[in-house]
Order: structure tokens, then sequence, then C-alpha cells
């Protein structure tokens, strides 16, 4: 008996032994890190040697970016993250946020694609920071984490740690990630001048601002935030809807700009202005027209019927008339209210040779009513000479004629440069198929030619489907390349960054950096530039190469 008894006994330990230490069934995830340069497809494997450590190296004032990538070994029905404490040095630490990754199909892709396309279409590619409190994740298929770090300008230098940990389905584990925080501190002054124009009807469901209610206005204070905290500096302000008339019997017009002042002080509030950017008085609907049609604002009559608007041209006896009274009422406003002198004034989009004369008889009538206002406009052409005060060509017209616009800037006018649709090829986008680097490097651009603007017109002018028609038909079957439309994207509780903004943003902060060498150390700050940029089309796509770069950037800074 008393053998049963230590039989049984025995029996029990060995397997309560052999359960202890049975071998785990394997993770349900692998998780992995790569480099905030790198756009992560969904079937994309680790690089070899691949770290567990998001490390970040960031100055104070500014943001940086780290990525985690969860790949699903089998499939996962709930995948969710929680952030650690952040540990370091007393005083301000770094504030830390993460997001999924979303992914957006790309049907056609870029027309003609260049060798540094990341995909070939079709192709589902990394780009919204979603707001999701977790996501699902196929079998054999990546989902990456968005980490995004800002260092306040009082943060002590030093390493800071925290930790992302990765929870799917019952498995948890736990990422380290370390901010390196260096001793140089990001100006807080925005010197580069920044605009993404933007649909105020997308803000909400009222596309008319005179019609807003104080909940559009709100959610408007959102957007305006986004921008801000991306470092948009200058607004596109659409003054022919904010701006009305009222005219009496003997046809004097009282203007009110109520709408507009309140548009700008939102702005002003969250960060923006900046500059003000008054929108066009012009535009037209087929590309060679050799005449602008004239945009004009709502005036009413005393009894309040709003008056019916005329079709005419800019060049017309009409629109001079209307430019008569409009203009010397604005210019007046704004010296009155202070802006005068950061307020700048589009005429008509991308004037071309065979509307040049039209541009320029507008441009005339501008000078003659309301000769304080600086004139701007994204430009296809050098026919306007003299009737612009802010040059913004495309990137590569920039180039192709670089000493025009030299003599341009030597002549006191300001040169910026924009991109859209185009251009393509071996040239700096923002498309989605393009690589992350390309949207940091514009702005290292900017650096190197001494351009100091920069503007694009897709903010959020989605059609559709922001999260699905990432290529809409613009007419004619005219389809954009993927993403030019929009850079953010709709959200539950305002617009969701995405990982082109922040790269975005992260360019923009870099011209800072080197504008700030170059006054102390203006050859090094070149060298250091044109080591990564050499022109529009030579430029690095290696994020290694990219990031000594920047590191001997803070170097010398720290120095």
């Amino acid at each position: 008996m008393r053998l049963r008894i230590i039989f049984y006994v025995a029996f029990v330990l060995l397997v309560g032994l052999s359960e202890e230490y049975a071998m785990p069934d394997e993770p349900c995830v692998t998780v992995w890190t790569q480099d905030a340069l790198v756009k992560v497809l969904p079937d994309a494997k680790p690089d070899e040697g691949a770290s567990r450590v998001v490390r970040i190296d960031a100055v104070r004032n500014e943001y940086e970016s780290g990525q985690v990538v969860v790949t699903g070994n089998r499939e996962i029905e709930k995948l969710a993250f929680s952030l650690g404490k952040v540990d370091g040095a007393p005083g301000p630490k770094p504030r830390v946020e993460a997001h999924f990754v979303g992914y957006v199909p790309v049907k056609k892709g870029t027309p003609d694609p260049p060798a540094k396309a990341v995909a070939k279409a079709p192709a589902d590619l990394p780009d919204p920071l979603l707001d999701a409190a977790w996501v699902s994740v196929q079998a054999g298929k990546n989902q990456p984490i968005w980490i995004t770090v800002f260092v306040p300008p009082d943060c002590r230098p030093g390493l800071y740690t925290t930790e992302l940990r990765v929870c799917a389905d019952g498995f948890s584990t736990v990422v380290p990630v370390e901010i390196n925080v260096h001793p140089v501190t990001l100006p807080n002054d925005r010197t580069l001048k920044i605009t993404n124009w933007f649909n105020p009807g997308k803000f909400s469901r009222s596309a008319d601002i005179g019609s807003w209610k104080k909940t559009h206005w709100k959610i408007a204070r959102s957007w305006a935030r986004i921008m801000a905290a991306h470092r948009q500096n200058v607004v596109i302000t659409p003054i022919m809807q904010l701006i009305t008339g009222r005219e009496d019997d003997a046809g004097n017009i009282e203007w009110d700009f109520s709408q507009f002042d309140r548009w700008i002080q939102l702005f002003k509030e969250e960060g923006v202005v900046g500059y003000i950017e008054g929108s066009h008085l012009g535009g037209r609907n087929e590309w060679e027209a050799p005449d602008f049609d004239a945009y004009l604002p709502n005036i009413y009559s005393q009894d309040g019927t709003l008056k019916p608007k005329p079709n005419i041209k800019v060049t017309s006896a009409e629109e001079q008339q209307f430019l008569s009274r409009f203009l010397p009422a604005l210019q007046k406003h704004l010296e009155e209210k202070g802006w005068i002198d950061i307020y700048f004034q589009h005429l008509c989009d991308e004037p071309i040779t065979a509307n040049a004369e039209s541009y320029k008889k507008l441009a005339s009538y501008v000078r003659q009513y309301a000769p304080k206002l600086k004139i701007i406009d994204a430009c296809q052409c050098t026919e306007i000479a003299g009737s612009i005060d802010i040059w913004v060509p495309l990137t590569d017209h920039f180039e192709r004629d670089l000493q025009f616009y030299k003599d341009r800037q030597r002549a006191g006018e300001e040169v910026w440069f924009y991109t859209c649709l185009a251009p393509r090829g071996d040239y700096m986008n923002r498309f989605i198929d393009y690589p992350l680097l390309d949207v940091r490097l514009i702005h290292w651009m900017n650096f190197r030619y001494n351009v100091s603007g920069y503007l694009h017109w897709g903010l959020n002018y989605w059609h559709g489907d922001a999260f699905k028609d990432l290529e809409p038909d613009w007419g004619g079957g005219n389809y954009l390349p993927p993403g030019d439309s929009h850079i953010v994207y709709p959200g539950r509780r305002g617009p969701l960054s995405s990982i082109r903004f922040e790269a975005m943003r992260d360019g923009i902060e870099d011209y800072e950096l080197l504008k700030l060498l170059e006054k102390v150390n203006p050859g090094l700050a070149n060298e250091i530039a044109v080591s990564v940029v050499r022109t529009g089309t030579d430029y690095t796509l290696d994020p290694k190469q990219f990031r000594a770069a920047r590191h001997r950037l803070i170097c010398a800074l720290e120095r």
C-alpha cells in the first residue's frame, strides 16, 4: 500500500514537471523593427540581423519616428499594443505615441513608374496612421506600428527608455524603445514657408463657409492643429467665400470682412499663420485658354437678395471695375489688421505661355488698385516676369530654368517650388508608391537651392472613399498618381496623419537644422546637404546613408 502511494505521488510530480517544462507553442506573431524611412510591404521579411530595439535620435523641440512590425504566424483576431512609462533624466521627458499603419490599395500606380517605386500596381501600400485601438492580422502578413516621439525644448540631453508592449490573442511581448536626445534645440521660428492647399468642404458636411455653424468652426480648428503640428505656416484663404458685399441703390459696396477675420484668427491661434495666402482671382476650364475667367464674391442687394454673378474674363472692363472697388478695400483692411506684410495674393493658377498675357493684364490691375499686395502663383512659364513677386515653379522647371530663377532672386523676388501630379520619374515626389525618402528630401532640396517655400495642392482633396480611392479620375480618364490628392485621412475625431505627412515634417525640421548650421558654418551645411541631395534627380535612397548625414549634421551642431 505504501509503495502504491509513493508511486502515485511520483507520477503526479512527473506529470507536473513535464507540463511545466514542455516546449511552448510557436509564438503567434513575430515582432521586428524597421527604419521609419522604409515602407513595409504586407509580405516584406525582416532585414538580416534586424534589431529588436527601436532606436531614435532626436534633438530638442522636434519630432522623430520609429517603426515596429508585427508579422502574423497565424490568423490574429485581435492585435493591440500599449506604451510604457518613459524613464530618463529628471524633468520633462520625451512624449511618445503610437498608431497602427493602415494599408491602402494602389490599383494603377504612378504612370511610367521609375525603378525606385516601392511596388508595382496593383498593390497594398502603407500610408494612413489609424486611430484604431486594435486590428486583425492575416496569417503571413505584416502590421506596422508607427512610433512618434516629440522632445520638449526643455528636455535634458541623454538616453531615455520606454517600451512598446504588443498583445496578440493572449500572447504578449515587449519591444524596448531608446530615445537619444542630443544637446541641440530646433528653433521655434519656421523660416521655410509651407502650404498644403486644402478643401474646407472636407472638414465637415458643409462646403459653404458662409453657412458654417459653431460645430463647423470647431472642426476646422482640429484641422488647423494638425497643420501647425506638421509645421505648415501658410494658410490658403478662400477670399471669394469669406468676403461678401452689400450694394446700395447708388452702386456703392460695403464689404464684410467678419468671416475673413474669423478664419485668419482661428489659424493664427492654432499656430498656422505665419502667412496668409489669398485664393485666386480667376481660373480656366481649358488648359490652353488664352484668357482666364474671373472669380467673384457674393454681393447682396439692400433687400438681402443675392445679385447674379456675371461670366466675365479677368481682362475685361467689368473685372477692372470690380477690382477697382474690391482690392483697395482688401488692402486697407489688411493694413488695419496689421496683416499686409504677411499676405500673398494669388491671381490665376499655373499660367502658361498661352495665357501669360491674360495673367499680366490682371496683374496690372492688382498693381494699380492694391500695390502693397505681393503676388504669388504656381507657374509654368517665365513670360510673366515683372507681374509676380513670389515664383512657385515645378521642381523640374526650376532646375531647367535654374539661372532664370537665380536672377529673379538677385532681383529681390522670392522663389519657392511645388510638386503635384508632376514631376514624375526620377524626380522627388510624395506619391504613395514612391519611397518615403523622396518626401523627406524635398526639403533638403529647398536648402540645397536656397528656395524659401514649398507648395502642394492636396492636403485633403480626396474623392469618394479616402482610404480606397487613392487615384481619383480628375476628368476624361485623367487618373491622379496615388496619394496626390491627399496626404491626410478623415478620422472619427478629426484628421489622421500619414507616414508621408510624418516624413514631410521630418524634412522641414531637417531644413531648419541645416539653416541653423549654415549660420555658423555655411560650407559644412552645404557639404552635408550635397552628400545626400545633388540635384532633383540625383539623391540617396539609402536610409543608412541618410541617417549618417543627419547624424553628422547633429554632431556639427553639438560642436
